[in-house]
């Protein structure tokens, strides 16, 4: 992630209201010290504190504006990565023990350093359970036999079983 433009915006901002501060003031001096020399009468100008008010005002609200841009694009950055990020891993295992909810397998030596040893999964209706490439159900698996889990990691991390293939 680069330099976040937002701050150079609000820097930006700061400086050209600061700039606009003194030459006001430079302007109101002036103004006062020809209206002080003359013997003549001046038009009245808006005294400091108003001008300090007002422009105060204005960069409250600039800033709002640009936090809550900032914030968006961030949130939505962060969003989109997230949420688009999936990690996809399929091992292979024995069944040590199947019911209903879970299923305890046992990683072959086959598999990488990470799939070796014992798994315990909660299953879900949506997981896909195949042999041959045809729909089977859970009660077809038993201890003992051998099938290839393939693992989806979303964001956040959570690992979850998105399709269990019977090996025969």
């Amino acid at each position: 992630m680069g330099f976040p433009i937002f701050i150079i915006a609000g820097l930006f901002f700061v400086v050209l209201l600061i700039i606009a501060l003194v030459v006001y003031f430079q302007i109101y001096k002036s103004h006062i010290n020809k209206a002080l020399n003359a013997k003549t009468k001046f038009s009245a100008m808006t005294p400091p504190y108003k001008v300090v008010v007002t422009l105060t005002m204005i960069a409250l609200m600039i800033g709002i504006f640009i936090s809550y841009l900032a914030g968006y694009k961030v949130a939505n950055d962060r969003f989109v990565t997230a949420s688009m990020t999936f990690d996809v891993h399929s091992f292979y295992a024995q069944v040590k023990e199947i019911d209903e909810n879970t299923i305890t397998v046992d990683g072959i030596s086959l598999n990488d350093a990470k799939y070796r040893g014992e798994f315990k999964y909660e299953l879900y209706e949506d997981v896909g359970i195949l042999w041959n490439d045809e729909p089977i159900s859970l009660s077809d698996i038993k201890s003992g036999d051998f099938v290839c889990i393939t693992l989806v990691t979303g964001g956040g991390n959570i690992t979850d079983i998105f399709k269990i293939q019977l090996l025969k």
